[in-house]
């Protein structure tokens, strides 16, 4: 066994002895299995519970869940990547949710409760995401027809004669030397899909979606368009990529920022998200 390995374990059986469990200590007391105790590590995983009427359940969230307002009065335990184990375990859960990224603590968390992390970046990904939460915590008759909408008004083809746009995300005005976008094979690609668009950046992208100015320079799309929460917008924020000036979509005025508090929601809400791109786009598209 490679020391790093016999680190880790070590590191783990510390942690158990330190919250007085055992290896084998998923198996709940029988009289916690009767009620379902829920975490969820990820504002997608936490928004979807809700929707599917699964929110009674949860007895804790991740960090970063801000919706619904019911999520924030429950106790914050990390995230995948940064659990706080002491937390976790003190809530005795039933079971463990959140994203499957990479890096995330699966085999620590096992220790504390079931765990199932769920592959959540394509729309296929997450309306299967959907629906196993349902199945999971027995809503699976709420989860389905949430499931099936976001498939029936995301799941188009991109069209062909659609003007290409970049999405760009965690856009600063005083910084561009390196650009953050919406990737093509995500839930935001199928929304820039169904909105009259095709993305800018034709390949898929499972790693960091960022590019250079260079690069952007290179792609040249006929139209930008900035996603960012309405308090993120202040004074001339556009004003960075003005200076691009190559651009075509600068030359012509095709740029603007899409502010609403749903921009960065990857679960059911990002319907909000869908009529408000697609005028977005008709209208720059029409410019002269």
């Amino acid at each position: 066994m490679k020391p790093g390995a016999v680190e880790m374990r070590a590191s783990r059986r510390a942690l158990l002895a330190l919250l007085g469990l055992g290896l084998g200590c998923s198996k709940l007391p029988k009289s916690v299995e009767a009620e379902q105790r829920l975490v969820s590590l990820a504002p997608a995983v936490t928004d979807t519970l809700f929707a599917i009427g699964a929110g009674a359940h949860v007895v804790a969230v991740s960090d970063y869940c801000d919706y619904p307002a019911e999520a924030q009065k429950l106790p914050r335990v990390g995230t995948n990547l940064t659990p706080n184990y002491e937390a976790i375990a003190r809530l005795r859960p039933t079971l463990i949710l959140g994203q499957g990224d990479y890096g995330s603590r699966k085999t620590e968390l096992e220790a504390l409760g079931r765990t199932v992390l769920l592959p959540w970046l394509s729309l296929a990904e997450i309306t299967r995401g959907i629906e196993e939460l349902g199945r999971l915590t027995g809503n699976a008759h709420k989860a389905a027809p949430i499931a099936r909408e976001l498939r029936d008004k995301l799941g188009v083809p991109e069209p062909k004669d659609a003007p290409r746009v970049l999405l760009m995300i965690g856009y600063d005005p005083a910084r561009l030397d390196e650009v953050w976008f919406i990737r093509r094979n995500s839930l935001h690609g199928a929304l820039l899909a169904a909105a009259g668009g095709r993305n800018a950046v034709t390949e898929d992208v499972t790693g960091m979606p960022r590019i250079s100015p260079e690069r952007l320079i290179e792609l040249d799309p006929d139209v930008i368009i900035v996603l960012a929460r309405p308090q993120k917008v202040k004074g001339d924020f556009l004003a960075g990529l003005r200076k691009l000036e190559p651009l075509r979509a600068v030359k012509t005025g095709r740029i603007d920022v899409l502010a609403r508090e749903e921009v960065f929601v990857y679960g059911p809400r990002v319907l909000a998200m869908l009529e408000p791109l697609r005028a977005m786009v008709t209208r720059l598209r029409g410019l002269p």
